[in-house]
């Protein structure tokens, strides 16, 4: 029997196989829907779809946006326990101030551009780190994203103004960030169509914004983020001048103000949340590593202030420089995360950086862990590198002057994954 006749039988059996089948799939339609949809769902534990037909995976965090707040906008939401049947800890690991992509380091970038294509160089900044970034990943960006020109300020007293050029997102986007504050003292520098393009575009590669608004009611209000079935909310305020960057009543820009005002705003959502999460550009800048032994006493009592009206995390940045961490009630104080990625600072003057990393639960904070790493540009080149145990036992020995039971050391960490 020739080859072309069996196949040929073979095809026709196959024809007949197949049209039993769906005669059968007509008569049982709905049930073999059914069994269907339970052997998808049996056969992929680790994934969820909910109404939007949006995949989620289990480990990552989502950003409660207008359109699905309706499904995820409280902490009883059956969609999020379709997730997370289980409430655990949520994962927050953040930076200091990050700028992108001018001067030097944009030199550096267009050079790997040309070597090796656009997505490496865009990934390089963050290439070292970006397995770190775990759970929610935050950041301060401390220049608008745009080409437009600066927009001088009347009331500015310093002669620095900075901008990243358009599509530098992209960096942000390859580190693994998924919330931005830009509440800071430069969000402007190029007017609000910068501040409110920088936005934009950081949210379209799913990062959200926060402390930035047209007035200050919207500035004022926090992100909601969840990680793990736990509902984090994230606010962003600007503590430092010119106070023209600072939204108002009827003006545009970053979350700012009195003590009282922000006080209040964490306030208002704490019945709403498992946890909350403040970030604070504030302190004085400084021209090395360590700002000052000690934080400013406004610092501390404004921190004190915002633990004690229900935040369980302040992260603090601007000074450029590292800053102590304090344990404070059932919260934790970052008095300054320092520069992270900081383009154009081309001398050793700051050497040293970390990222912060919390678990946070309904009760407060549930564990910490500093990961110290190398920024000095002239050494790493824009791409902070982790560094080795024992100039990293350093750098945390000169922050973190007491530790508890919820601190968890990174090296130890790493010697226990590898046993």
């Amino acid at each position: 029997m020739s080859i072309m006749i069996i196949s040929n039988r073979i095809e026709k059996v196959l024809l007949n196989a197949g049209k039993e089948v769906m005669k059968h799939a007509d008569k049982n339609r709905k049930p073999l829907f059914i069994f269907s949809l339970l052997a998808a769902l049996a056969c992929s534990p680790q994934i969820v779809h909910h109404s939007g037909d949006y995949i989620i995976n289990k480990n990552e965090p989502i950003w409660e946006t207008p359109k699905n707040a309706v499904e995820y906008g409280y902490r009883d939401s059956r969609y999020i326990k379709r997730i997370w049947p289980k409430k655990e800890p949520a994962v927050i690991t953040a930076v200091g101030d990050v700028a992108l992509n001018f001067a030097t380091m944009k030199e550096i970038l267009d050079s790997r551009a040309r070597r090796h294509g656009r997505k490496n160089a865009m990934t390089y900044p963050f290439s070292k780190v970006s397995h770190e970034i775990t759970g929610i990943g935050f950041c301060n960006l401390e220049a608008p994203v745009t080409d437009r020109n600066f927009k001088p300020f009347s009331d500015k007293d310093e002669v620095f103004y900075f901008s990243s050029p358009a599509g530098s997102e992209d960096i942000l986007r390859y580190a693994g960030f998924d919330i931005a504050s830009l509440a800071n003292n430069h969000i402007k520098d190029c007017g609000e169509e910068g501040m409110f393009e920088t936005a934009e575009r950081i949210e379209k590669l799913n990062i959200a914004p926060v402390g930035i608004g047209k007035n200050i009611d919207e500035a004022l209000k926090p992100v909601f983020m969840w990680h793990r079935g736990t509902r984090v909310a994230f606010f962003a305020f600007n503590n430092v001048v010119p106070k023209s960057v600072w939204a108002g009543p009827d003006r545009a820009g970053a979350a700012g103000g009195s003590d009282e005002l922000m006080v209040a705003a964490v306030k208002k959502v704490r019945g709403e949340v498992d946890a909350i999460v403040v970030s604070i550009h504030w302190g004085q800048e400084v021209t090395s590593d360590i700002p000052v032994a000690k934080p400013e006493a406004e610092q501390v009592a404004l921190g004190h202030k915002l633990i004690d009206a229900g935040a369980s995390c302040i992260l603090g940045h601007q000074s450029h420089g590292l800053g102590p961490v304090e344990l404070y009630n059932n919260g934790i104080i970052f008095y300054s995360l320092g520069d992270f990625v900081f383009a154009g600072r081309h001398s050793a003057a700051h050497r040293t950086s970390m990222l912060a990393r919390v678990t946070l639960s309904e009760k407060g904070l549930e564990s910490y862990t500093l990961i110290p790493v190398n920024i000095n540009p002239l050494e790493v080149h824009y791409s902070p590198e982790i560094l080795s145990e024992r100039g990293g036992a350093q750098v945390i020995n000169r922050v973190l002057y007491a530790k508890d039971s919820r601190y968890s050391d990174y090296y130890e960490q790493k010697e226990l994954a590898l046993k």
